[in-house]
C-alpha cells in the first residue's frame, strides 16, 4: 500500500483488501471492521464507501483522528472481514502507514 499520511490530513484513505491473494468479492460481505493505530475504528457499511469502479474501500480520517497518530511514527490498519455467511475473517498481513509531523496542529 505504501502510503505516508501527514498528521493533520483529512481524505479517505483508499484500501484494497486481498484474502489469499485475490480482492474480496464485495457482494458476499456483510460488514468490515477497519482498526487504524489505536484509537480509529470504523465499519463498512456504516462509515466505510465501497467504490466498485476500483474495488476500494475508502477509510475516512478527519483532521483530529490524524492529529492523534504519533508524530514521525507509524500506524497499523488491521482488518476483519464478516462474511453474508457469518464467517469472520482477518485480513493477514496488517498495512504499516507512516505518519508524517505537522508544524501545525491548528484544525482548519
Amino acid at each position: 500500500m505504501a502510503i505516508r499520511i501527514k498528521q493533520g490530513d483529512e481524505y479517505s484513505l483508499p484500501v484494497l483488501i486481498r484474502l489469499n491473494g485475490e480482492p474480496v468479492d464485495v457482494s458476499e460481505v456483510a460488514e468490515v471492521e477497519f482498526t487504524l493505530g489505536n484509537g480509529v475504528r470504523k465499519t463498512f457499511p456504516q462509515e466505510v464507501q465501497y467504490n466498485s469502479a476500483d474495488g476500494c474501500f475508502y477509510l475516512p480520517l478527519t483532521q483530529e483522528e490524524t492529529f492523534a497518530f504519533p508524530a514521525n511514527g507509524s500506524v497499523t490498519l488491521d482488518i476483519r472481514v464478516k462474511f453474508a455467511g457469518g464467517n469472520v475473517i482477518g485480513v493477514q498481513c496488517m498495512e504499516s502507514i507512516a505518519v508524517a509531523d505537522a508544524s501545525s496542529e491548528v484544525i482548519l
